[in-house]
């Protein structure tokens, strides 16, 4: 019985031991135009030293090729192969070479970038090292304002000199310095055995580095639709956290439209007590500014859209109970077909003056809560002239204004006046908030064809969001007109195309191949999130990691293709699941962990 026992005891040790090892597993290689391949056969044992095998496929993806990690590619890089274990206790940030007027903010990002790097250890870096780890921020200006002139380049060195990293991180602005640290957090990886039961975790830094990096384009968003489909502010913060790691710059908040009016004005409370989808579907002001302020750490700017004056029905139903009359006709008519493009209708009454005040009321509440200067988009797309047509009392406007109601042009000259009146209430009430005017943003509509916009719509005033297929000229022509202009081609860079309709379905490599026009008037593009079919179950899959392949076209539109960016984007992906994101699969795990060799 003693010797069954002990042999038990034995079996039972070496099972033990067997656990604790978790030997063998897969290594990865570095292969020159390849990136990282698995090896053949599991291994007992490698290290992540580098440069021949690596234990992690993080660690080989990082330093593996000219830009590693790197993403979106930057304009010139030099990386080393070799990496150093570090620990985030042995993290400093000098600042001495940063204006005072700058610190809080960069303060603030600074602790986003050093949870950004737990985050690589799921936020338990489980082995300490002592190597020191420097990172000296030298920035020029004291403008903590983000706008389309903001100078977003920067520079960064990492050298390891007897055993200290020291990274330096030289930019004009706070914000080419968030970019400098995003790409600091790049040259770090995770090296973690495959056996989660016996989770260790140690953090790699590149022991060298050289990045001279800039934007391509002043704007690289992203739009939400929060009307259509309500989404809680911690997914919109999560959105704005991927967009961070892309560096893309502009978060469109599509916050209002005809199916809700979800956003709280304080001087105009009924537009969410008849427009909220409910008491719990609301972004109250606190929270607004909260949201504002999370986006601005991570070099983003909130750009509100209030969809105007189509789009406009729920939230402007109550004027007259109030004693306005008709805010807005056409809300929820049951014939909508003939008065809207879907469900449910709404177009402002530009015949209301009272429907004046209250926009007035409303922007001054958008005014109080935007960073200065503050840029508004005013929506302007999709307006039915069946739907004013419909409505006696703006008819008898028209007639009193000497508008041609049995003729489109007399509706043109309606909504040109609408625009007009709208943009004058925000130039006031933005500098009775203490800002310079802006120009503002509308969508490319009838209103914008080039034979007729520059009747109607000033070029020094307004940027046209040109949403058009790719086959489109309207673009190519309004830049021609000298207006400036964002690019938002629907039938690529439109998330929810393929999910309804004849739409088709755009992947990430068709979103990264479309290339916008090289002219100087284009500020950048966007990519658009509409809301119809997703609402915050399915938002990051759908979002990412589409999103951050248009968000390296916008920021160094590469001339190289898609196949050569995977194996960048696949760790870019993985980067945004340490975040707390949920991004798409791009692949089967094993060309995951084979580049390029599923082409």
């Amino acid at each position: 019985m003693g010797c069954y026992r002990a042999l038990l005891l034995a079996l039972l040790v070496r099972f033990v031991q067997s656990e604790e090892n978790f030997e063998p597993t897969w290594a990865f290689k570095c292969v020159p135009d390849k990136g990282c391949q698995r090896t053949t056969e599991p291994v007992d044992h490698v290290s992540s030293e580098g440069p021949d095998l690596f234990s992690s496929l993080s660690v080989c993806r990082t330093v593996c090729g000219r830009f590693g990690g790197l993403w979106p590619k930057p304009v010139v890089a030099a990386l080393s192969m070799q990496t150093v274990r570090f620990h985030p206790n042995h993290l400093r940030y000098d600042m001495i070479d940063v204006p005072v007027a700058v610190r809080p903010l960069l303060v603030a990002m600074t602790k986003v970038a050093s949870s950004n790097l737990m985050a690589e250890c799921r936020n338990n870096v489980t082995e300490i090292f002592d190597t020191p780890v420097t990172v000296y921020l030298n920035i020029k200006s004291s403008n903590t304002e983000l706008t389309w002139d903001t100078d977003e380049s920067y520079i960064l060195d990492v050298q390891t000199k007897e055993g200290n990293v020291v990274v330096h991180i030289s930019a004009e602005t706070v914000f080419g310095a968030r970019h400098g640290l995003e790409s600091f957090n790049q040259l770090i990886a995770a090296e973690m055995p495959e056996n989660v039961e016996h989770f260790k975790c140690t953090l790699r830094i590149i022991s060298g580095a050289k990045v001279k990096d800039h934007p391509v384009y002043k704007h690289r968003g992203l739009l939400l639709d929060t009307s259509r489909n309500f989404f809680p502010v911690e997914d919109i913060k999560r959105t704005i956290t991927g967009m961070a790691a892309a560096k893309m710059n502009v978060f469109h908040w599509h916050v209002t439209d005809s199916h809700s009016f979800p956003l709280e004005s304080t001087r105009v409370p009924q537009l969410t007590r008849y427009g909220a989808y409910s008491a719990y579907e609301i972004y109250t002001v606190d929270e607004v500014e909260s949201l504002i302020q999370f986006a601005k750490v991570r070099g983003v700017r909130v750009i509100i859209e209030i969809d105007s004056p189509g789009h406009a029905g729920n939230g402007w139903q109550w004027g007259k109970d109030y004693g306005f009359g008709d805010l807005a006709v056409c809300i929820n008519a049951p014939e909508w077909r003939n008065l809207c493009y879907q469900p449910p209708c709404g177009q402002l009454n530009p015949a209301n003056p009272k429907m004046y005040e209250v926009l007035r009321s409303l922007y001054r509440d958008i005014a109080a809560m935007l960073p200065k200067p503050a840029v508004l988009h005013m929506g302007g797309d999709e307006l039915f002239f069946s739907c004013w047509n419909s409505s006696q009392e703006i008819l008898d406007y028209m007639n009193s204004k000497g508008f041609d109601s049995s003729n489109p042009s007399g509706f043109f000259e309606l909504w040109a006046e609408f625009h007009s009146k709208a943009l004058k209430i925000w130039d006031e009430e933005l500098a009775a908030e203490g800002g310079k005017p802006q120009k503002v943003i509308l969508w490319s509509s009838e209103l914008t064809k080039p034979n007729r916009i520059e009747k109607y719509l000033d070029s020094e005033r307004y940027v046209i969001e040109v949403w058009e297929p790719i086959n489109s000229d309207m673009l190519s022509k309004l830049l021609g007109l000298g207006y400036s202009a964002i690019s938002i081609p629907k039938d690529v860079w439109y998330l929810d195309h393929g999910f309804w309709g004849t739409t088709k379905f755009s992947n990430w490599r068709r979103m990264y191949s479309h290339m916008l026009p090289g002219h100087s008037n284009v500020l950048g593009g966007e990519v658009a999130m509409w809301s119809e079919y997703i609402d915050r179950l399915g938002l990051d899959a759908r979002v990412w990691p589409r999103t951050a392949a248009v968000a390296e076209r916008l920021w160094s539109t590469p001339l190289s293709g898609a196949n050569a960016a995977e194996p960048r984007l696949q760790r870019l992906r993985e980067r945004l699941l340490n975040r707390g994101l949920r991004p798409d699969a791009m692949s089967p795990g094993w060309c995951a962990q084979n580049d390029m060799s599923c082409l």
